[in-house]
């Protein structure tokens, strides 16, 4: 059951969000403005620390995202606290660090803003035979830069379509078409009229290998192939090439892209989208992201190399009990960007750790 803000989301509020995001596009990076003010929900279980046996100054060391690192500074706090004898370290290099530092073995806890990238997957699995154990520890952002944010579908602001299937995008967007149908090349296949009747399909995307287009690949394509034709914009980061891609459509009228929020120009505009067919069109916002009832709503999860069968040891899975909590989510609530998870996510991750 999807569980409700305790308080409602304002068109007024969304808008001075997404505006502090947009003027803020210099900092992408490494700041963003906050968001939002939702509070962990009262139905996670509060942490109550358990026995973790360790000899003074032994390690438990993270290394990975620092688009993540409050929100891991904030859990590192909290766990610091309760067992003064651990010599807990962070290292906020980047998400693409995470994964391999485990192959390393210099990390016991990799933080990463994304899903692993396959590259990163394959030197794991090469070295150990089986592949890296993640926990899901939050959502990711509505529309700031470089804080997962969700990933949405522009088209130029004239184009009529209501909304778009992932069955619809996947046949445009892959030439596998797993999720069935022929191949979308024209606006008329998708029931326009009139002069969109015959207009072409005009896709924009990323050169792979890249977060979101990895994303985009796995949730809507089911890791299915990109079909050739699509042009890859370019641009100072993904986030300018999005922009580029807007701003193309001024011309482009049969345009359309994945991106972000805050790519969102003058020339285009957001479509609703349903995972399946016959579900209702939903369009990206603080209650639809934070309730993942939008269908391109993120998560940022820690990876840990975690033998299947094998236990985790004490003080990694305590760590990642504080995370589940309702004070490691509180962290989350406060840095106002990434938002806490929902109860229900929360126990399915907290099975995980038996």
């Amino acid at each position: 059951m999807k569980s409700k803000l305790s308080h409602p989301v304002s068109r007024l509020a969304l808008a001075a969000a997404l505006s502090l995001t947009l003027t803020s596009s210099a900092f992408a990076l490494k700041y963003a403005a906050v968001e939002h003010r939702i509070p962990a929900d009262k139905a996670i279980p509060a942490w109550k620390p358990g026995a973790v046996e360790s000899v003074p100054e032994e390690e438990l060391n993270l290394v990975g995202a620092d688009i993540m690192d409050e929100i891991t500074l904030g859990w590192v706090k909290l766990f610091r606290k309760e067992y003064p004898r651990l010599s807990v370290t962070m290292q906020a290099r980047s998400s693409g660090s995470g994964v391999p530092a485990l192959t390393e073995g210099i990390a016991h806890m990799a933080p990463v803003g994304r899903e692993a990238l396959p590259a990163e997957y394959d030197g794991f699995v090469k070295k150990f035979g089986y592949e890296p154990f993640r926990i899901k520890v939050a959502t990711g952002s509505l529309g700031s830069l470089g804080k997962t944010a969700t990933s949405i579908v522009l088209v130029a602001k004239s184009n009529p379509i209501k909304g778009l299937t992932f069955k619809q995008l996947d046949q445009m967007y892959s030439k596998s078409h797993k999720r069935g149908g022929e191949a979308l090349t024209t606006w008329g296949q998708l029931g326009l009229t009139g002069e969109w009747a015959n207009r072409p399909i005009h896709l924009y995307g990323l050169r792979p290998p890249n977060g979101i287009e990895q994303f985009v690949k796995w949730q809507v394509l089911q890791d299915g192939e990109w079909r050739n034709g699509i042009q890859n914009v370019k641009g100072q980061g993904f986030t300018h090439a999005f922009t580029v891609a807007s701003n193309d459509m001024r011309t482009q009228l049969g345009g359309l892209t994945y991106a972000l929020l805050a790519n969102l120009t003058d020339d285009v505009r957001v479509v609703p989208l349903a995972e399946k067919d016959g579900d209702p069109f939903i369009m990206p916002t603080l209650e639809t992201v934070y309730n993942h009832t939008y269908p391109l709503s993120r998560f940022v999860y820690i990876y840990v190399n975690r033998p299947p069968g094998a236990k985790l040891e004490p003080k990694i899975k305590e760590f990642l009990k504080a995370v589940l909590s309702k004070q490691g989510q509180d962290v989350v609530s406060a840095e106002g960007v990434f938002m806490p998870l929902l109860p229900s996510v929360v126990q399915e991750e907290l099975a995980k750790l038996n």
